[in-house]
């Protein structure tokens, strides 16, 4: 990483692969992993593109009677509804997800970042429209469902997401400040899990309810259909809170704002604002008399 792209009051450490480094990038590989093998895998597999064919396959599975309760009813409230009303919004959600899974680890990775500056800058504008895809498209997903919490969710993480990438754009093409535009786009890779992380989530759910942990849930029941609905919804919640504590948590860390060096003291202007451009001249006022004087 080069002085022009390190903020100055970041932390410095000679071991680049800290803990908190290696969570992340372990993390973010076992989050590729969930997002190819619980969605976009199977979805690819699936041909996606032919929406006719999914709406078979589907009505068949409904159909067969060793199906459990729980699946039809998620299927015929949720799933069918994405290859029939909800296609002309869920084509781009998955063609946006799959783009960036694929490409945006590579904006991550220091050296290519400084031998290929070229690539760098068409990739990002590649992956900024790809970000705006899904997480748009995913709110016109949840506005023509029926679930109120996956619709505050997804409003939410897409307000989030345009406000992440509007400053990741503005500070490296209109101020030409690389560590503000890495901070920002830092925090959208961090936001942007939630899509990996809503499966992770719903998954330890599910097993929660199947176990009968923490009492989240009613006795697991194959055939109940409305809880299966609830941790659907509970996952959305959880995945956005989760990928915004884990992101602010990188970043506190990165920028050394949760440690303190060996004296216990910090340099005070490590961690405060940065003043801006324009200076205020303050002029004393003569006419204010000292608090406590007698008139």
């Amino acid at each position: 990483m080069t002085d022009h792209e390190h903020p100055a009051n970041a932390k410095s450490s000679n071991n680049a692969w800290d803990n908190r480094t290696r969570f992340a990038v372990y993390g973010q590989a076992f989050l590729f992993l969930v997002a190819w093998l619980m969605a976009l895998g199977r979805l690819i597999g699936g041909r996606f593109w032919n929406a006719k064919r999914n709406v078979e396959e589907l009505e068949a599975f409904v159909a067969n009677e060793e199906t459990p309760k729980a699946m039809v009813h998620f299927v015929q409230h949720f799933l069918m509804s994405y290859f029939t009303t909800r296609f002309v919004v869920f084509f781009p959600h998955i063609v946006g997800a799959i783009l960036w899974w694929n490409l945006y680890f590579l904006q991550l990775i220091p050296s290519i970042r400084q031998k290929y500056r070229r690539f760098h800058r068409i990739l990002g504008r590649v992956l900024m429209v790809c970000a705006l895809a899904q997480t748009i498209s995913g709110a016109g997903l949840a506005y023509m469902g029926k679930s109120s919490t996956v619709k505050i969710v997804s409003y939410l993480l897409a307000i989030s997401v345009i406000y992440c990438v509007y400053n990741a754009w503005y500070f490296v093409a209109i101020q030409n400040d690389i560590p503000k535009h890495k901070y920002w786009s830092m925090r959208l890779v961090g936001y942007l899990q939630t899509i990996a992380l809503q499966r992770v989530c719903m998954a330890l759910l599910m097993v929660s309810h199947y176990f009968g942990w923490l009492g989240l849930y009613p006795t697991y029941d194959k055939d109940d259909g409305e809880t299966l609905e609830q941790i659907f919804n509970d996952s959305f919640v959880s995945c956005f809170i989760v990928a915004m504590m884990l992101t602010e948590w990188y970043l506190a860390g990165y920028y050394g704002w949760t440690e303190l060096p060996k004296d216990g003291k910090r340099d005070a202007t490590a961690i405060e604002a940065v003043p801006r451009t324009t200076t205020l001249e303050v002029v004393p006022r003569t006419d204010v008399k000292p608090y406590g004087s007698i008139q």
